[in-house]
C-alpha cells in the first residue's frame, strides 16, 4: 500500500522500509505496530491472578512496539522525528481502526507535528491523487481519534479483569488450569453457537405424516400435497400414519377436478453489492471458504489495485463512486473475465449507462462504499484469488441489468371435497440473474447429516405445469403417504454465524441500542474473521468441515457465566451508541472511560461473589476420584465423568 502511495505521488524506488524524493518520505506501518503493555508491565504485583488485585485500572495506559515488528517502528518513530521532516501525512485506513494505528505510533514515538489526514477507499493513482489534494486537519478527526483509543481501552479493561476473575472462579470450583478467556464480542459470539447447540441437543423430534397424490391430466401428470384450510390456519400434516392412510384409502379412485389455477409473476431485483460480510457469507457457501482466508484474498486484490476497499460495512456506492462506475465497466471489458463479454457487449448498445438510485445513497455510506472492482484491468489472477474478484465483479456489473422475471404458478386439486397444492416456477427473463447467477449446491454435491434434513419442504417444481383450466377433470392416479419428522434447527456454518455476529442486537428493547448495531452488530467486517479464528484458538469452538461447533470448554463457559452484560449484544450495542456520539463530538472520552470503569468494577464483584460452577460429582466406582460434569454431546443432559478410568455415568435429573 505503501508503495502503491508512493508510485502514485511520483517517488520513484521500492524501499524495503520506506521510499524517499521529490520533497516527500512514504513509510508503512504492518498492522499495528505498537501493543498495550499486560498488567505486569505497570506493576510486578499485577502479574500474580488474585481475587485482591483486581480490578486493574492503569492510569495512563501504556504501550510498547510489538517485539516481531520493532525494527518498522523503530524506522517510523525515527522519521517522525527527523528535523528536516515538518509535517505528516496520516495515510493508514480510512476509519476507526487506521486512526488507532497512526495515533499509538505517533504518540509512542513522542511526535508533535503537525498531521494532514489522507483518506481514500482505492488505491489506484487517480483516487490517491485525488484524495491527496484534498487532505484535511489532523483535528477534524479528533471525535474518530478519541472514539478509536477509547474502544481499545475499555476492551482492555474488561478482557484482562474479567478474564482473571472467571479463571480464578473456575479455579475456585476445582476446574484443570487454564485460561477461561472473556471478552465484549468473543463471549456473546460464543453465546450464538453455545445457544444453537443447546436447542439442538433439548430438540425432541416429533414424527409426522404428508400425504401426497399424483394427478393425471389429458396435458401431462403432475403431484400435490394434501392441505387443509381450518381457522385460518393451513393444516398439511397428520398426527397418526393411520390418518393419512384412512384418507388416502377413502380417496382412492375418486374423480378429481381443478379447482383454481392461478398465475403471478414475480420480479426480483439485483441483489446489493457486497460489503465485507456478504463476500465472505458467499465466498463460504460456494467454495467453503474462511471468513479470514476470504479477507486476505480480497486485501491481496486490494493491494493490486484491483478492488476497492475490502474491509467495508456499506452496500452502497456514493454519487460520486456512481460517476466513476463507467471506467470501472471498460476495466472489466479490457480484463481476464472473457465470459463476461456478452454482458459488457449488451451494455455497450446502451451507453451511456448508468446505476439505479436503489445502489447509490450517500447516506448509506460511513467511511467506505461497497465492493466494487476498479479502473484496473484484471490479468494474470488465478486460483482463489480470481475466484473472489469474480465474485465482485459479477455481483457489480449485475446491478446494471433487470430484474429476474419468473412465472409462479398455484394450483388447488379437488378430490371429493379435500384439497392438494402444487406450486411451479418458470423462469420468463433471467435478467440480471444470467450475469450473477444465484448459487445453487448441486444435488450430487449436498451433504446433510440425516438428523437435520429438511423433511417437510414446500413443493415447487422447477419448470412448467401441464396446462390447466379451473374446472378441468383429473385422475387420481395415486396416493401416497409420506412420514416425515420434526428437525431441529441447524448448526451454523461460518456464512451463519457471521450473519448472527452481524444481525446480533437487532431484538435488543432499547430502540437507541438498536440503531447503534444497525450497521455493526458484534465485531466489524474487519475483525469477525480473527474473532473466529480466536474463540477456536482458545478451544471454545472447532471447526468440522464447513461447520463451527462449540467445545464442552465453550458450553460450561457460557453456562456457567454468571454476569449476563459479558454474554449478551447489549453491552456493544450501548459502547457503539456511545462512541458514535464521541465521534460526532457529543459525548467525551473521559466520561465514557469513567463508566467503563465502574462497569468493570461491578463485574468483578459479580464474578467473585457468585458461587463456583459445579465441575466435580460423585466419586469414580472405579478409581473412586470426582468425576467431572460435562455436558451430553446429544440431548443437553450432563455426565459424571472420569478420563483416566474411561468411565462416564449421567448425572441424576434436579443433582
Amino acid at each position: 500500500m505503501g508503495r502503491a502511495l508512493a508510485e502514485a505521488l511520483g517517488l520513484p524506488g521500492r524501499g524495503r522500509s520506506l521510499i524517499e524524493g521529490n520533497g516527500l518520505v512514504v513509510t508503512w506501518c504492518v498492522g499495528h505496530l505498537v501493543e498495550a503493555l499486560n498488567p505486569e508491565g505497570y506493576d510486578p504485583t499485577w502479574k500474580a491472578w488474585r481475587w485482591d488485585r483486581l480490578p486493574i485500572f492503569p492510569e495512563p495506559f501504556r504501550y510498547a512496539p510489538i517485539e516481531q515488528t520493532k525494527e518498522q517502528f523503530d524506522v517510523v518513530a525515527c522519521l517522525l522525528n527527523r528535523e528536516d521532516i515538518t509535517e505528516i501525512v496520516n495515510a493508514t485506513d480510512a476509519g476507526r481502526e487506521g486512526e488507532l494505528i497512526f495515533d499509538l505510533v505517533y504518540r509512542l514515538a513522542g511526535c508533535a507535528k503537525p498531521v494532514q489526514r489522507f483518506w481514500t477507499s482505492s488505491l489506484t493513482p487517480e483516487a490517491i491523487q485525488a484524495a491527496y489534494g484534498a487532505m484535511k486537519p489532523g483535528e477534524a478527526y479528533t471525535g474518530l481519534r478519541d472514539a478509536a483509543r477509547s474502544r481499545q481501552e475499555a476492551d482492555w479493561l474488561v478482557g484482562i479483569n474479567a478474564t482473571r476473575a472467571q479463571t480464578l472462579r473456575m479455579r475456585r470450583a476445582g476446574a484443570e488450569d487454564g485460561v477461561w478467556s472473556v471478552g465484549r464480542v468473543q463471549t456473546p459470539t460464543l453465546a450464538l453457537l453455545v445457544r444453537r447447540e443447546l436447542e439442538i441437543r433439548d430438540f425432541k423430534p416429533q414424527a409426522f405424516w404428508t400425504l401426497r397424490a399424483r394427478f393425471a391430466h389429458p396435458n401431462g401428470i403432475y403431484e400435490g400435497r394434501w392441505f387443509k384450510e381450518q381457522e385460518g390456519q393451513t393444516q398439511e400434516r397428520f398426527a397418526t400414519e393411520a390418518e393419512a392412510k384412512a384418507l388416502a384409502e377413502a380417496l382412492a379412485g375418486k374423480p378429481g377436478k381443478i379447482r383454481s389455477a392461478t398465475g403471478r409473476t414475480e420480479k426480483k431485483k439485483p441483489e446489493l453489492l457486497y460489503d465485507l460480510t456478504a463476500l465472505q457469507k458467499e465466498a463460504n457457501k460456494r467454495f467453503g471458504f474462511t471468513a479470514e482466508g476470504t479477507l486476505g484474498l480480497a486485501q491481496n486484490l486490494y493491494e493490486k489495485q484491483l478492488i476497492s476497499y475490502p474491509r467495508t460495512n456499506s452496500r452502497h456506492l456514493t454519487e460520486a463512486d456512481a460517476l466513476k462506475a463507467p471506467q470501472w465497466i471498460k476495466a472489466l471489458a479490457q480484463g481476464q473475465l472473457t465470459e463476461l463479454q456478452p454482458f459488457l457487449d449488451q451494455l455497450r448498445k446502451q451507453w451511456p449507462v448508468k446505476l439505479d438510485k436503489r445502489f447509490v445513497n450517500d447516506k448509506e455510506v460511513e467511511d467506505h462504499a461497497a465492493l466494487v472492482p476498479t479502473e484496473k484491468p484484471a490479468r494474470g489472477l488465478a486460483g482463489d484469488e480470481l475466484r473472489i474478484y469474480e465474485l465482485i465483479a459479477r455481483r457489480f456489473l449485475g446491478a446494471y441489468f433487470p430484474d429476474r422475471v419468473e412465472a409462479k404458478t398455484t394450483l388447488i386439486t379437488e378430490v371429493e371435497g379435500e384439497t392438494f397444492k402444487t406450486s411451479g416456477t418458470v423462469v420468463k427473463e433471467e435478467g440480471w440473474s444470467a450475469v450473477d447467477p444465484p448459487y445453487r449446491r448441486k444435488k450430487a454435491e449436498k451433504v446433510v447429516d440425516p438428523a437435520e434434513a429438511d423433511e417437510d419442504a414446500e413443493d415447487d417444481v422447477e419448470g412448467g405445469l401441464p396446462v390447466v383450466k379451473k374446472g378441468d377433470a383429473v385422475e387420481v392416479s395415486s396416493l401416497q403417504p409420506k412420514e416425515g419428522k420434526t428437525t431441529p434447527p441447524k448448526r451454523m456454518s461460518e456464512g451463519d454465524l457471521l450473519s448472527a455476529m452481524q444481525g446480533a442486537g437487532r431484538d435488543l428493547d432499547d430502540e437507541a441500542l438498536r440503531g447503534a448495531m444497525r450497521d455493526c452488530g458484534l465485531g466489524t467486517p474487519a475483525t469477525r474473521a480473527n474473532m473466529i479464528e480466536t474463540l477456536i484458538k482458545r478451544a471454545y469452538i472447532e471447526r468440522k468441515r464447513n461447520l463451527l461447533l462449540p467445545t464442552d470448554k465453550g458450553i460450561r463457559l457460557i453456562q456457567g457465566l454468571p454476569a449476563e452484560a459479558l454474554r449478551s449484544a447489549e453491552l456493544t450495542g450501548s459502547w457503539e451508541a456511545r462512541l458514535e456520539r464521541m465521534r460526532r463530538g457529543e459525548e467525551t472520552r473521559a466520561a465514557f472511560m469513567t463508566d467503563i470503569r465502574g462497569f468493570v468494577s461491578g463485574v468483578v464483584a459479580e464474578l467473585q461473589d457468585a458461587p463456583a460452577p459445579q465441575v466435580h460429582g460423585a466419586p469414580c466406582p472405579t478409581c473412586g476420584q470426582p468425576m467431572r460434569i460435562i455436558p451430553s454431546t446429544r440431548r443437553g443432559d450432563f455426565f459424571h465423568r472420569c478420563p483416566p478410568c474411561n468411565v462416564m455415568e449421567p448425572v441424576a435429573k434436579g443433582q
